[in-house]
């Protein structure tokens, strides 16, 4: 039976929801602040990264711990004040640092990422935007034997989930992309990652085919959710809206809507930065390159070469600290011929990451009608149209696509 439904939040995740909702015969109204895709989800390295199945909080973190808590490397930098505030979060985040936790989320992304990216495949022709689709690849450089040697911890993983992948050597690197520095002595091309040249674009069309068909977008801030005479109503200021059901898909700020209802949810928050640079007059990189050892992504943009920096963890509306990208550019400008910066700051974003390092997918435990879809840490392009599906499914009561008890709200006291 179709349903009135409103989705709060609209990154790609939402949009994606909203979509697969309509497409569905549902209808449905997205609400978000800003424009669409204009939050976290703009400012990606535009990559489906059907391969990232390795979660952080993996027995390989324990190692590096203390290395990462004296921010001693630009990968990951920690807010000491941010972590003893939130101390209990932190200590459960450690706890999930267990192989079978690995290999329990290596499986249950995996199916996710797969059938997402098809997705995505699909919605792409549907939109008319194959210009921004990219079937090159992914690819992981790593600039000693040592790094790369660590690195085939993962390889195995991922391997074993079926995944694709070709290890280069030097020599067969500079053939694939000549026009990067000869600093790195190995990679590792992800050969089925596909990527996009604009996140922002592939949003706005993914909303163009909600709106044709349609659905109907609200460019306003929610400040209240509540349950009204067998369904929902979302407060807008002095507007209400109403709905038989309401997802919410904020990402970051999806914790502080959820606990206007009394739930607890276990989320922290890891940002991230990127710059945009005028690639130089060399030959051009012709996919995203992931430099492992110096913690960097440089993905070719129609904006110009987008450099996005590590992970910074702290509060969430921190004022932005620079540090990191400023090293990611200098560290990229080593690899590739790059001229002027582009931006006249750098842009910041804010992934919403839980305690298992997993999204939260599916029904509210304790108010018929509300839907959980957020928490993809760094994979919210690459698991939105997945998620979209799986939650859909939740929503008719129908077979999931994909294992949904891994995702679960039900899997955390809330």
């Amino acid at each position: 039976m179709a349903k009135d439904i409103i989705v709060v939040g609209g990154g790609i995740v939402g949009v994606c929801s909203a979509l697969l909702l309509q497409r569905a015969g549902h209808k449905v109204r997205l609400i978000d602040v800003k424009k669409p895709g204009r939050e976290t989800s703009y400012g990606n390295a535009g990559i489906f990264a059907e391969a990232s199945i390795v979660v952080l909080n993996s027995p390989g973190l324990l190692k590096i711990l203390p290395k990462l808590l004296f921010n001693r490397t630009m990968k990951l930098r920690v807010n000491h004040l941010f972590v003893l505030k939130r101390l209990p979060w932190f200590l459960k985040f450690l706890s999930y640092c267990r192989e079978a936790h690995v290999m329990h989320a290596a499986g249950a992304l995996r199916q996710l990422l797969t059938l997402s990216l098809a997705i995505h495949k699909d919605l792409i022709t549907a939109a008319g935007v194959g210009h921004l689709l990219r079937q090159t690849g992914w690819l992981k450089l790593f600039r000693t034997e040592a790094g790369f040697a660590e690195f085939r911890k993962e390889l195995s993983v991922i391997k074993s989930f079926g995944a694709r992948f070709t290890i280069y050597d030097r020599e067969q690197i500079r053939q694939l992309e000549p026009g990067l520095e000869p600093i790195y002595c190995r990679a590792v091309l992800m050969d089925d990652t596909c990527t996009v040249s604009s996140p922002a674009d592939l949003t706005d069309a993914y909303v163009e085919l909600f709106q044709a068909a349609g659905g109907v977008v609200e460019q306003t801030k929610v400040t209240g959710l509540s349950q009204q005479d067998g369904g929902w109503c979302v407060e807008c200021g002095a507007r209400k809206f109403f709905a038989d059901d309401v997802v919410l898909a904020a990402g970051a700020w999806s914790a502080e809507m959820a606990s206007w209802l009394g739930y607890q949810i276990p989320m922290a928050w890891e940002r991230g930065y990127h710059m945009h640079l005028q690639p130089g007059d060399g030959p051009a990189l012709t996919r995203p390159i992931h430099d492992i050892e110096a913690g960097f992504v440089m993905s070719p943009m129609d904006q110009g070469m987008r450099v996005t920096s590590g992970v910074e963890i702290t509060d969430r509306d921190a004022p932005p600290n620079y540090r990191q990208i400023n090293y990611s550019v200098e560290m990229a400008r080593q690899a590739y011929d790059m001229k002027h910066q582009l931006d006249q700051t750098p842009w910041m974003g804010r992934r919403p990451t839980l305690i298992d390092s997993l999204p939260m997918i599916g029904a509210a435990p304790r108010h018929d009608g509300l839907w959980f879809n957020f928490g993809h840490q760094h994979l919210g392009l690459s698991l939105a149209p997945g998620s979209a599906q799986l939650l859909l499914a939740l929503i008719e009561n129908t077979p999931p696509p994909a294992a949904a008890v891994a995702f679960s709200p039900t899997r955390f006291r809330l």
